[in-house]
């Protein structure tokens, strides 16, 4: 009775498993762009939302009384953007003003030798693009933000952008940071974008806002 059952037990052929391994190769063939799509995508998001973060970190500063003029600039170091968060403090700043000095955004206002404080320096992913260009030592850009606006400017890259319109065309908007992916032109001028790019407009007054854009409807929507 045991041989019996033995001889009727029977295992897989080469044949079924080599079918069966070739079925699971298809399914995940068919489901890995899928998955890289959506890394892809995620990547980018994560970078957007944390040069937002810089951003809004850099207005808070400001709004809350830390430091009367605070510059957030754009760089690349080794083929990663840099980003770097300097503040004016009270003093010098009073006492630039009172020796009727003009405030600017460039980087000897910020200096050590001024005075100038780093708050933050951070490091950017080597996937991405950003629109105003910031890719060499002679690419980069700075914003500077302070109380009530008076003294917000820009320098580099930043300054004379061609305008976008966030908000379906209706107004020119000169104050935006455009993130791409690294593969993409990022040319908001011709719209050289793909499903991956995700824009930031920012005012004078220290307004944050964030926005995807979308390839379908050739647009930006709000984030």
């Amino acid at each position: 009775m045991l041989a019996q059952q033995k001889r009727n037990t029977k295992g897989f052929s080469l044949i079924e498993l080599l079918v069966v391994v070739a079925l699971i190769g298809i399914v995940a063939g068919m489901g890995f762009p899928k998955f890289d799509t959506w890394k892809k995508k995620r990547h980018i998001e994560s970078q957007h939302e944390k040069i937002g973060t810089y951003l809004t970190s850099a207005v808070s500063q400001v709004e809350r009384g830390s430091y009367p003029y605070v510059q957030i600039k754009f760089s690349s170091v080794n083929n990663n953007y840099q980003v770097v968060t300097r503040a004016l403090p009270q003093n010098k700043f009073s006492l630039a003003l009172n020796q009727g000095k003009t405030l600017s955004c460039s980087a000897d206002n910020f200096s050590s030798s001024n005075g100038g404080i780093e708050l933050s320096n951070y490091s950017l992913s080597d996937k991405i693009k950003i629109f105003p260009s910031a890719s060499g030592k002679t690419d980069t850009f700075s914003i500077c933000f302070s109380k009530g606006g008076t003294y917000f400017n820009k320098t580099g890259t930043a300054d004379g952008v061609d305008p976008i319109g966030f908000d379906g065309g209706k107004t020119a908007i000169y104050n935006y940071i455009v993130i791409c992916s690294f593969e993409t032109a990022c040319l908001p001028k011709t719209k050289a974008f793909d499903n991956f790019t995700y824009g930031i407009r920012y005012s004078r007054f220290g307004l944050i806002e964030k926005y995807k854009y979308s390839l379908s409807n050739a647009s930006w929507k709000s984030r």
